[in-house]
């Protein structure tokens, strides 16, 4: 299984690095064959930069990060019609390729959470390591005198793939800190006769072979305590220090080699709110993983928690409006006020299931809630879902066709923009 994994790694990294060799090379342009792919790259690079696509996709794969955990995370009582989608959406999300190689079975939780979580340490570090040892090959291999010493060259060399590093934590530290903070959530069994004083045992819900509060459990949280110093909070900490190193730079508008290797955390917001980043990075922890820390006898109230979390984070996005452009702010208020109706769809949905088991064969639910049937509160929910993705696309399109107007001086013989410097 390492050797797979391994090997994986080495396909992808050969792989990404041959796509970028190639859409180097301009001379390529003019070729039969892989010309025509080089000037469809162009034209899409063209039209996600100049569209500002950057922010809009963040803003969408948080949204979907959220709204995929409604069961996993907040143990939400939702029908099959929901769950069904987001549970495998979810999967393909996540990182846990232990399954893939070998049966859950044959895997502790520690160790699949261990390979979870280190796995895109890992592969960071080929990155970073891949820029630095490319760097010190071509200082080695230029004549001297050198202009830069070996150590700046290799901080040079770090600073190149940091921001492929902060892209892939981007994408895998809400999942990975979920898988973390799982660690915490037990399902109660009632193990007592009926008639007898009640007796309950709590086993781990992402193992069940894991008893709550027994020493083999212990030891999964210390490892999840170690982890969440990794992923949860080290992941913050890094944004938060990368920003803070940025501020002189960008409030005095010089760019440097730190700010430029960091753009992916702050390009998109006005500068007064260069930071906001660490702040939607803080929201995704919380909604997607810290309220596990409530106990499951109170999930409810994970729940209520992150229904105040997306009204006060509505309520702030609409009043600071922190990305440079308008649409953005659209954008990331309407996917926020859609997880607020999620949340409270949610919220309605295991509210009414409760009332149904406690209640059966009443007209209970119906005469507390108002409404005897969930089919109207689930297709609204995914009604909503579907129109995120459609105000989405409704609002790339807009931007390209916006982009495409702009005026573009281009080489006769290449059809491509002059390379031009100052």
């Amino acid at each position: 299984a390492a050797g797979r994994i391994a090997g994986i790694v080495l396909g992808l990294c050969v792989a990404c690095g041959l796509a970028v060799w190639a859409y180097s090379m301009t001379a390529w342009r003019k070729k039969t064959f892989i010309g025509p792919l080089l000037r469809f790259a162009d034209r899409s690079v063209k039209y996600y930069v100049g569209g500002g696509m950057t922010a809009k996709v963040k803003i969408l794969f948080g949204f979907y990060q959220i709204s995929t955990v409604l069961s996993s995370t907040y143990s939400a009582r939702l029908p099959d019609k929901y769950t069904s989608w987001t549970d495998n959406l979810a999967n393909a999300i996540s990182i846990d390729w232990s399954g893939f190689f070998l049966p859950e079975q044959c895997l502790g939780y520690g160790m699949r959470l261990l390979a979870v979580a280190l796995s895109p340490v890992a592969l960071i570090a080929l990155l970073m390591g891949t820029g630095i040892a490319l760097r010190l090959y071509y200082w080695r291999a230029a004549p001297p005198p050198r202009e830069r010493s070996w150590y700046a060259e290799a901080a040079l060399g770090l600073l190149d793939l940091t921001p492929a590093g902060l892209v892939l934590i981007f994408c895998f530290v809400p999942s990975i800190s979920a898988s973390i903070f799982r660690s915490w959530s037990c399902q109660a069994y009632t193990i007592s006769p009926p008639g007898e004083e009640l007796e309950q045992v709590s086993y781990m819900r992402q193992d069940a072979s894991v008893e709550c509060g027994t020493s083999e459990h212990d030891s999964i949280t210390l490892l999840a305590i170690l982890l969440l110093l990794l992923w949860p909070f080290g992941s913050l900490a890094l944004y938060t220090s990368l920003l803070a190193a940025c501020y002189r730079p960008l409030q005095a508008k010089t760019a440097n080699a730190l700010t430029e290797a960091t753009a992916f955390l702050h390009r998109e917001y006005k500068r007064r709110w260069y930071w906001w980043e660490a702040v939607e990075l803080a929201r995704k922890l919380v909604l997607t993983g810290a309220v596990l820390l409530i106990p499951e006898e109170r999930a409810f109230v994970r729940l209520v928690v992150a229904t105040l979390v997306c009204v006060c984070y509505s309520v702030a996005i609409a009043i600071v409006r922190p990305y440079n452009r308008v649409e953005d702010d659209v954008l990331a208020v309407a996917t926020s006020l859609v997880l607020l109706l999620l949340f409270l769809g949610a919220s309605w949905t295991t509210t009414f299931l409760g009332i149904e088991e406690r209640h059966p064969d009443t007209e209970e639910a119906a005469a507390i809630l108002g409404f005897g049937k969930l089919n109207g509160i689930v297709n609204s929910m995914l009604v909503l879902v579907g129109v995120t993705v459609l105000f989405f696309l409704i609002g790339a399109v807009i931007v390209a066709r916006r982009v495409a107007m702009i005026p573009t001086i281009r080489i006769v013989s290449t059809k491509q923009p002059p390379e031009l410097s100052i």
